[in-house]
């Protein structure tokens, strides 16, 4: 009966035996003694190579796996980058919109132009008054960008910008005919004609720069009149020339 170390030496020599060719151990075994000793230098030498193999293969392993979580990191970062890049697109997209709303807002208040004159359906005048009087225009010829209100006759700017305005004054003779144009209030320009024994006529213009919310008006001076004709002889206009 064979020893485990017995069968062991035998598996060992088998290996041997089959690396070396040889295929008859019976016929060409030698005694116990000399076996022990011719085949343990050959056993650790296979010992040794497998671990060298071994070890070289978890080298490379280790290799291998830092390699991937190398590749991994710079995965999870090119991720990053791209949707840092979606986020970064988004606002660009966003910003691009709010640029081009503003850009058709700007492009609608920039068109802004009216001319109005007074709705009767038969000839009078308006005027004289004790006190300063707004005059208002309430038939109107155009009103692009509805800056003028024809129900109070002030002109209100939608943008900053430089505006001209022009008006023209018809009237009878009778009294002193004109208006003044404020800004805000505030006296700018005047137009008057005195009384004669005809017709009479002035006209005024004027540039300026407004501020978005500045108003302007045509104020009927104190004892003054002017006509209010089915033929609109009297009129009040404006319009943006560029904006600012």
């Amino acid at each position: 009966m064979k020893t485990p170390g017995a069968v062991l030496l035998w598996s060992a020599l088998v290996v041997v035996a089959a690396e070396s060719g040889h295929t008859n151990l019976q016929d060409e075994a030698p005694g116990p003694a000399q076996t022990q000793q011719s085949c343990q230098p050959d056993i650790y030498t296979v010992l040794r190579e497998m671990t060298a193999l071994i070890t070289e293969q978890t080298v490379e392993l280790r290799h291998t796996k830092t390699q991937m979580e190398a590749m991994e990191t710079r995965l999870r970062a090119s991720e990053k980058t791209v949707e840092e890049q979606r986020v970064e697109l988004r606002l660009t997209k966003t910003q691009m919109e709010k640029q081009i709303a503003e850009l058709k807002k700007d492009n609608g208040d920039s068109k802004v132009a009216f001319s109005a004159s007074f709705a009767v359906s038969v000839n009078k005048h308006i005027g004289p008054f004790n006190t300063a009087t707004t005059l208002i225009f309430n038939h109107v010829f155009i009103n692009i960008g509805s800056a003028y209100d024809p129900n109070t006759g002030i002109f209100t700017a939608p943008v900053r910008g430089v505006y001209q305005f022009r008006y023209h004054i018809f009237a009878g003779g009778t009294h002193g005919a004109g208006a003044n144009l404020l800004k805000n209030g505030q006296h700018v320009v005047a137009a008057y004609n005195h009384i004669a024994s005809h017709d009479i006529n002035t006209s005024q213009g004027v540039s300026l720069q407004l501020e978005k919310g500045d108003t302007v008006c045509l104020r009927l001076g104190q004892g003054a009149w002017v006509s209010a004709y089915t033929g609109h002889y009297t009129t009040f206009s404006g319009q943006l020339l560029f904006l600012m």
